[in-house]
């Protein structure tokens, strides 16, 4: 992780932002760090992430200024929606995805930006590990880990880690923690959720290990993609193997049609796994705020 790197280089009180010799030095930094095996790059560029990610000069940048619309979409905002079916049509998957990270100018922790809808939550997880792009877990996401009021700067983010329901330490330590635990770190902490089947931290690891189990999710194009109302569409496809995601960020039902597929296929359910298989023809009903996730087999 290559930090603030338009800031390397500063020519001038005038030329002090993202000049061209930052960009040199972050190319042979990235050329030599992927020159090794099983190695990769990211940089932290916010104003012009997407010319940083670009192969030419980092090969990775975090995507400030569309990462929000993963949430506006849980919040219910259709133009949100709109995004997000749009911005891998155009935008290399290079890029990284999140929900939140250790900067407050990123936002605060996401169960503080959502307010304790877990529902939300799960929909927001849901869109950012199933597009494109390399998704970044912030350390307390997956188990709904809300950030310290009262607190200056980026510190409301950055408390210790809640691995149990212990109210003085967390079980982050067996001393005094550097900071107080979170406020909800009776019910929201490692220990409670892996014991959950139904917890938020499952609900992650099912999505990752579908990610992780699905070419087309982990490395796949991104295609037919759509924005209805605010239903979320999209179809992932490496080779032969596709995969369809669709989410309901509304409170009522959505009735969509399916994407045709080649003679001889069909779809099976991957998530949730009981879920109805769409019919070979007609429409779908996507039921209120919910995610469903198919795999097209022969």
């Amino acid at each position: 992780r290559l930090d603030a790197v338009p800031h390397l280089v500063e020519g001038s009180a005038r030329d002090w932002n993202d000049q061209p010799e930052s960009r040199r030095i972050t190319r042979g930094l990235a050329d030599l760090i992927r020159s090794y095996p099983q190695r990769m790059v990211v940089c932290e560029a916010t104003a012009q992430p997407r010319a940083w990610g670009d192969p030419e000069v980092c090969g990775g940048a975090f995507a400030f200024g569309y990462v929000h619309h993963f949430l506006d979409a849980a919040r219910g905002k259709a133009s949100a929606v709109a995004e997000l079916a749009r911005f891998f049509r155009e935008t290399p998957a290079t890029m990284a995805t999140f929900l939140s990270s250790h900067d407050l100018f990123a936002g605060h922790r996401t169960w503080d930006q959502l307010r304790g809808d877990e529902q939300a939550y799960r929909l927001a997880a849901a869109a950012y590990l199933l597009q494109p792009g390399t998704p970044y877990l912030y350390y307390g996401e997956e188990i709904g880990q809300a950030g310290l009021p009262g607190l200056r700067g980026d510190e409301p983010v950055r408390g210790p880690m809640s691995w149990t329901a212990d109210p003085r330490t967390g079980g982050f330590t067996r001393g005094t923690p550097f900071r107080a635990v979170a406020p909800n770190v009776a019910t929201h902490n490692v220990q409670a959720q892996r014991q959950d089947p139904g917890s938020l931290l499952n609900h992650y690891k099912t999505l990752i290990a579908l990610r992780n189990s699905r070419a087309s999710i982990a490395r796949g194009s991104f295609e037919q993609s759509f924005a209805q109302d605010l239903l979320l569409g999209f179809v992932r496809r490496l080779g032969e193997e596709r995969t369809w995601v669709l989410i309901n960020f509304g409170n009522t039902p959505q009735t969509v049609a399916r994407p045709p597929l080649p003679a001889g296929t069909g779809w099976r359910a991957l998530y949730p796994r009981e879920a109805e298989p769409p019919a070979a023809d007609g429409p779908l009903v996507v039921p209120p705020r919910s995610l469903r996730v198919w795999a097209m087999d022969r």
